[in-house]
């Protein structure tokens, strides 16, 4: 129990760090490189996942509705599934065994080959010059990320309910208009802001906590993905039912 305090106290103390060195030392060029690491480099696993996603969403769902005579309704019915959850999730955790275990393994390994103590003997804050740019790329990227693969994802959804339930493509556009409303929206934005911030965060802190040799650094890359999956769907559910207490029960 102490160890669990200690390490959330250690947590809490880098992420608070970290953005303050966002604020009154912003790094641009790390920030950019990181952005492009995190954010462009996972684009085609994320599409692609994204894509299957609607695909799947859509047939099931139309072989639920068909025998209730509700195609009509799928196009709101698959954009509030995919924009509420199953986008930001899907994404997030496409990220996290990507990102966060990317990031876990190169800071262990900087960790286990003394390059963090180099930093510090420098003069140089590893939260500054490693951490911060890191949290902040994925806070920034995991958003537009998650709408793009969102918007695949209904095209995707489209493609199915036109070729397996035959619902026409102005009939889907409309439902799918009926459901981006203000809460679905908010959904869909702020919960990817919350999970880039964790699978990023998650990543640095365990790897700057990495023990040394090739063990620590793959026990500590291994710690931190399924922590990182765990938190991702538990922030999905409170921030649900907050989004939901907030907007009440309305699509």
């Amino acid at each position: 129990m102490l160890d669990l305090f200690q390490s959330m106290g250690d947590f809490a103390l880098m992420v608070s760090k970290s953005f303050r060195y966002m604020v009154t030392h912003f790094r641009t060029g790390d920030t950019l490189i990181q952005m492009d690491r995190i954010g462009v480099g996972s684009i085609p696993i994320v599409f692609l996942a994204s894509i299957f996603a609607g695909l799947d969403m859509a047939l099931q769902f139309e072989v639920v509705m068909a025998p209730y005579g509700a195609r009509a309704l799928l196009g709101k019915v698959v954009t509030t599934s995919i924009i509420r959850d199953m986008g930001p999730v899907l994404a997030s955790l496409v990220m996290s065994a990507r990102v966060t275990a990317g990031i876990s393994s190169e800071l262990g390994m900087m960790n286990s080959t003394q390059q963090i103590d180099a930093l510090r003997v420098m003069g140089v804050d590893p939260l500054d010059r490693l951490v911060a740019p890191r949290i902040f790329a994925g806070i920034v990227m995991m958003p537009i990320l998650s709408i793009s693969g969102d918007f695949l994802a209904l095209l995707a959804g489209l493609g199915i309910s036109m070729a397996v339930g035959h619902v026409p493509a102005p009939l889907f556009w409309s439902g799918v208009r009926d459901a981006l409303t203000a809460q679905n929206l908010t959904d869909a934005f702020l919960k990817p802001l919350f999970f880039g911030f964790i699978l990023t965060s998650i990543g640095c802190y365990y790897g700057m906590k990495s023990a040394s040799g090739a063990f620590g650094v793959g026990k500590s890359t291994t710690k931190a993905v399924v922590s990182a999956a765990i938190w991702i769907l538990v922030a999905n559910f409170l921030l649900s039912k907050l989004l939901i207490n907030v907007w009440g029960l309305t699509g």
